[in-house]
């Protein structure tokens, strides 16, 4: 049973982070369309989990990481569509 990981706010430091790869998402969506720049996103996050140190994460946690940080991103995406939409899907 893996243990559950708490919520955490995002740091300066997170969301510089974060903003730099969405940049760099930007910029290659157009010549690689979307799936593929999702395929090539998901193996760099296969490569992260497998950097993890094993003593402290189990796959369990890593993947549980992983898909409450989709859910969340996913969401933010969704919100923001919907209110440059004015709320109509």
């Amino acid at each position: 049973m893996s243990t559950p990981m708490k919520s955490l706010a995002p740091s300066a430091q997170h969301l510089q982070f974060r903003r730099a790869l969405e940049a760099c998402m930007q910029a290659h969506v157009g010549e690689l369309g979307a799936m593929e720049v999702l395929a090539v996103l998901a193996h760099l996050v296969g490569q992260a989990i497998a950097l993890q140190d094993q003593r402290k994460v189990t796959p369990a946690m890593a993947m549980d990481l992983v898909s409450s940080n989709i859910q969340q991103g996913n969401q933010e995406v969704i919100d923001g569509l919907l209110s440059a939409t004015g709320g109509t899907a």
